[in-house]
């Protein structure tokens, strides 16, 4: 009895043993299968990888057709989704086939209709038509909510008084997630409407990376918001940024994705709209939407605002990769044959200065900056060969003239306890009135005054005390509080007047604002009104000429907060002007 006990025990025993081979075969079989897998998905990433920029490849796999989920006689474009969209070669490949598709006769009344032709708008549609008679092109679009308006323009067509045979446009302004109702307007020259039509476009399947409402807070004010779309330059996130823009209302009508980074403002010159889309890159687009260029910055890396000179080259400023400092450099960029020259160095300027500062070496910092970050430069004004500029490592507003020929150091606005015992102190100007002087400022605007050497600058003033270069310097005895860059009492709008033949400047205007210890933007409109962008919350917000609240705008913040927000009108670019 006790020998058939153990001879089952055995048959047991061997069974499990076989069991367990099985099922390690199979396990191992499995983990070889996955390796196969990886290693062959990897090989063909790889491969597409290295056919990005190859004009065949692309030629083979970017297709434009027809797209019945968008609507009737709609085309769209497939990518292969590693495609980048800004890149040139692409960019160039994908006009050979609309050109061949051009070759095709269009009408008003059959147009062809390309949804986010160039890959720069995902709420954009492109549309070409030629009409027997010179004439222009209104639009509306129209959504099932009565909380949304509609959006109306009259398009720009870069002809005179706006009329031309040949229609080649950019229409934006639609809403992602909801059906949208088109209306077409055909005007002669009088404004007179010769036909009209009606289509609707499909968008309930369009993903946007914007938030695609904001909530919307109004004031006591009954003036009215400037003209124009707030262009929300990143919302800052790890993977994804974009260059959104909101209408009045909050709702978000165009949206350009940008991969790892963010724009700095939006310029524009000689119809074309410029931005940055890397650390080392600025897009050039033309109002179809086509990227037509692409400037590289070469061994720099960009950060915080650029703007043009005199002969339309881009003025940016820049950190010199090769540099052991970061955010004091300035270079220039012509348009004409790329080249990349630095224009000015402020560590050579200010260099005993600088062998007087710290690196911090706390915290984390964006791509290319692991310097010593000792003067922060975010806010440069052109003054026609001169620059004003914004340094908030030292809370200061520096004016320097020549800078391409022979830089000058003109004066630093700036409490004089910051460059005390410094050889630059001689060049702090006289603070004139009872005021707190500014800390931590961003977002320089110029105007002229009515005699010569005194004007006004308005800026952001974050009331933030902090400078990590100089770390034993106590910015409290300056009566500035806040050393947080997320919480504080409270920021404010600013506007000196500035003397330079008495040396002074004097606060003649402010009003305070919510705290924002870093990225933030001030922008004066042609109205009298001000945008006002306080990043860390996440709010931007319009105030009449008296300071008061006309309307307020919240965003759901990705992650830290909304770098800056400027206000354009984009006439003589997209719309009539």
């Amino acid at each position: 009895m006790k020998k058939k006990k153990r001879v089952n025990k055995k048959r047991d025993w061997n069974l499990i043993k076989r069991v367990a081979l099985v099922v390690l075969f199979l396990v191992v079989i499995s983990v070889v299968s996955c390796g196969v897998v990886i290693f062959i998905r990897g090989l063909n990433e790889k491969i597409v990888e290295s056919q990005l920029n190859d004009e065949a490849w692309l030629a083979q796999h970017i297709k434009i057709t027809k797209n019945n989920n968008l609507g009737k006689n709609i085309y769209s474009v497939s990518r292969p989704i590693d495609v980048k969209v800004f890149d040139m070669v692409y960019q160039e490949v994908l006009q050979e086939k609309i050109d061949v598709l051009l070759e095709e006769s269009y009408s008003f009344s059959n147009p062809l209709m390309i949804y986010n032709l160039y890959g720069t708008n995902t709420l954009g549609l492109n549309i070409y038509f030629k009409t027997e008679e010179e004439s222009k092109l209104s639009y509306t679009i129209h959504v099932d909510d009565k909380e949304i308006p509609d959006f109306s323009r009259t398009l720009d067509n870069d002809s005179l008084n706006h009329l031309t045979k040949n229609h080649q446009y950019q229409l934006i302004g639609f809403v992602p997630g909801v059906k949208n109702e088109v209306t077409l307007a055909l005007k002669d020259k009088d404004d007179k409407v010769i036909d009209t039509k009606k289509f609707t476009l499909d968008f309930t399947g369009i993903s946007v990376n914007a938030e695609e409402k904001l909530e919307v807070k109004d004031g006591n004010s009954q003036e009215e918001l400037a003209n124009g779309l707030y262009a929300m330059l990143g919302n800052d996130s790890d993977q994804q940024d974009y260059l959104a823009l909101y209408d009045n209302d909050g709702i978000l009508r165009m949206e350009t994705e940008i991969r790892g980074y963010r724009s700095h403002r939006i310029l524009f010159r000689n119809g074309k709209m410029y931005y940055s889309i890397s650390q080392s890159k600025i897009a050039e687009v033309n109002f179809l939407g086509q990227v037509t260029e692409i400037y590289n910055t070469g061994h720099y890396y960009l950060h915080h605002d650029y703007t043009f000179d005199n002969d339309g080259n881009l003025i940016v400023l820049a950190n010199n990769k090769k540099k052991k400092t970061e955010e004091d450099c300035i270079i220039k960029i012509d348009l004409d044959t790329k080249a990349v020259t630095e224009i000015i160095d402020f560590e050579d300027m200010f260099k005993s200065y600088v062998e007087t500062c710290t690196l911090d070496t706390t915290g984390a910092r964006d791509e290319g900056e692991d310097g010593l970050d000792w003067l922060h430069l975010n806010s440069i004004v052109w003054l026609d060969g001169d620059v004003l500029l914004s340094s908030r490592e030292t809370s200061s507003i520096i004016r320097v003239n020549n800078v391409e020929t022979e830089p000058e150091l003109v004066y630093i606005l700036s409490d004089p306890k910051i460059w005390e015992d410094t050889e630059f102190s001689e060049y702090v100007y006289l603070k004139k009135g009872d005021f707190k002087i500014h800390a931590g400022q961003h977002s320089l605007n110029y105007k002229e005054g009515s005699e010569d050497g005194v004007y006004t600058i308005t800026f952001f003033d974050n009331n933030y005390g902090k400078a990590n270069s100089q770390p034993k310097f106590d910015y409290s005895k300056l009566g500035i509080k806040n050393q947080d860059s997320f919480k504080g009492d409270s920021s404010y709008y600013y506007v000196y007047e500035v003397n330079e033949n008495e040396k002074t400047f004097e606060l003649v205007d402010s009003f305070e604002i919510l705290y924002s210890g870093i990225v933030s933007s001030v922008q004066p409109m042609d109205n009298g009104n001000v945008v006002v962008d306080s990043g860390t919350a996440g709010v931007f917000a319009e105030y009449d000429e008296n300071h008061n609240l006309i309307r307020q705008f919240t965003a759901k913040l990705n992650k830290y907060m909304i770098y800056r927000v400027f206000k354009y009108d984009f006439n003589d670019f997209w719309f009539e002007g």
